[in-house]
């Protein structure tokens, strides 16, 4: 009898909390044609690729200021996840699908490229 009411009092708020987060919608998806505001950023999905015009930056924020992580080459099809607009109101694309509520409006492994480069 112990047992079961230990069991209960253990069990049933885990249970509880593990709906509750099963339930929340994740940060990194954006709703079918709406807008998220992420810190300074406003993103909607986006969904199509695009092809790079030139050797492109790939930045870890939507700023050119951004510290950058790495070049994709001139001619190569990149997947846009979220197109945002920054507080610049400059057009950048979320390439990596890791859009999220942390730091300054992004998840640390979220990467950008600027909309003129494709």
């Amino acid at each position: 009898m112990k047992r079961t009411k230990v069991w209960s009092a253990i069990a049933l708020p885990v249970l509880i909390a593990s709906a509750a987060l099963t339930a929340a919608p994740s940060a990194t998806a954006a709703p079918a044609g709406g807008t998220v505001t992420q810190g300074t950023l406003t993103c909607k999905g986006d969904g199509r690729a695009g092809v790079t015009n030139a050797r492109t930056p790939v930045h870890t924020g939507a700023s050119g200021s951004s510290t950058v992580t790495g070049y994709i080459a001139a001619g190569k099809t990149v997947h846009k996840y979220y197109e945002c607009i920054n507080s610049a109101g400059n057009v950048w694309y979320e390439i990596t699908g890791h859009l999220d509520d942390d730091a300054p409006g992004t998840d640390s492994r979220a990467r950008f490229i600027w909309d003129g480069y494709l």
